[in-house]
């Protein structure tokens, strides 16, 4: 890109509960959210679980999917605009993407919208594991957003 590089970090971060509680009904209801689905069962969606879900090849290549498909837009880099968005989404027992959504803006709806479209278009994970299952296990990505 003509003297103007654009420099993307993700980093991977997952909530983790390590305080141990005397309690352990208080840390189960700390890593799992409880979501209603469309047939009136319960699904959970864990934030930690034995084995979690990964992208295809590992970080390195979660982080070359991103570098390669994220077009910083046109109106962003006249503006100079930067900024980090903050996506969550879930990885569901069959490694799909799914409640994608914006914890934190950039502050620029341009660079969310794109980081967004890119969190979408994720080709299928390899699926989380907790006691022998696959399950739902909740993800949390930084897209950082610099102009050099």
């Amino acid at each position: 890109m003509k003297k103007l590089a654009l420099i993307l970090m993700a980093a991977i971060t997952c909530v983790a509960c390590t305080k141990k509680t005397e309690n352990q009904n208080a840390l189960a209801e700390t890593s799992v959210e409880q979501t209603t689905i469309s047939n009136d069962t319960t699904e959970q969606i864990y934030m930690v679980v034995e084995q979690m879900p990964e992208f295809p090849g590992g970080m390195g290549e979660l982080m070359t999917y991103l570098g390669e498909n994220i077009k910083y837009p046109s109106k962003a880099k006249e503006n100079q605009w930067e900024g980090r968005t903050i996506c969550q989404f879930v990885v569901e027992k069959d490694g799909s993407i799914s409640n994608a959504e914006i914890v934190k803006s950039s502050g620029y709806q341009l660079l969310d919208i794109e980081a967004m479209r890119v969190i979408l278009n994720m080709p299928n994970w390899t699926a989380g594991i907790q006691n022998g299952d696959s399950v739902r296990v909740k993800f949390t990505i930084p897209v950082t957003f610099k102009l050099q």
